[in-house]
Parts: structure tokens; C-alpha cells; sequence
């Protein structure tokens, strides 16, 4: 399936909502827009974990870190229905502001979402 160019224009610019979204703290819009993406259902997975079910995920994340972290997508590349974006995650800590890196990776097939976040772990 080849996907249009306004499709592909459409995954970018909901990736970068997402991180808006995140940053704004509009967490209504952001479960909206998942459900757009995946409307089958979507799951995220942090790399060398299972998946789990994005709801269940977005709500423990929104918890640790909602308001206490912000985003900042440096790169979005878009392939077709798959997307893929280099984030500046901003922690506030009370030591300041700490920057983590991360690579994160969207799919949308068959009306499902996947989410994929690679995060650098403690060895």
C-alpha cells in the first residue's frame, strides 16, 4: 500500500502534536490522537521490555512524569506510515534541569498504532 503524500505530511505533523501535546499538557487530545493513529488500538513498547497496551502506558507515564518533563523533537523522519523522532527529554529534578536523549519510532498498520522508545538505561 503506497500512502500519499499528504498521509505521510499527516503522520509527520501528528508526531510533532504529540510532543506538543505532551508539553502543553493536554493529555484529553493526546489520547484523541492516538486513537486517531491507532484507531484498532496502539501499544508501547520501551525497547528491551514487552509491549504493553498504550493506554495503560501513556497513564503511568503521564503520572512519573506529566508537567515534570517536557520534549523537544530535534529530528521527525517519516517513511511512509512509519515514523521516527530524536527527542530532547527535559526532566526537572531538584537538581536542575537533566536532558535524556531518545530515539522513538511510530507505525501505523492494519489501524493499529506501535510505539517504540529506545531510552539509554542504567548498566
Amino acid at each position: 500500500m503506497h500512502m500519499s503524500e499528504a498521509e505521510v505530511l499527516d503522520l509527520e505533523q501528528a508526531i510533532r502534536d504529540n510532543y506538543r501535546l505532551w508539553n502543553e499538557g493536554k493529555r484529553d487530545e493526546l489520547d484523541r490522537l492516538f486513537r486517531a493513529l491507532g484507531p484498532e488500538g496502539f501499544t508501547i513498547e520501551y525497547v528491551g521490555s514487552p509491549a504493553v497496551d498504550g493506554g495503560a502506558a501513556m497513564a503511568d507515564m503521564w503520572a512519573e512524569y506529566g508537567g515534570k518533563c517536557t520534549t523537544e523533537p530535534l529530528e521527525v523522519i517519516v517513511n511512509g506510515a512509519e515514523g521516527a523522532a530524536y527527542v530532547a527529554n527535559r526532566l526537572q529534578t531538584k537538581d536542575g534541569i537533566v536532558t535524556l536523549p531518545s530515539l522513538e519510532t511510530y507505525k501505523v498498520a492494519d489501524g493499529r498504532l506501535t510505539i517504540r522508545y529506545f531510552h539509554r538505561t542504567a548498566h
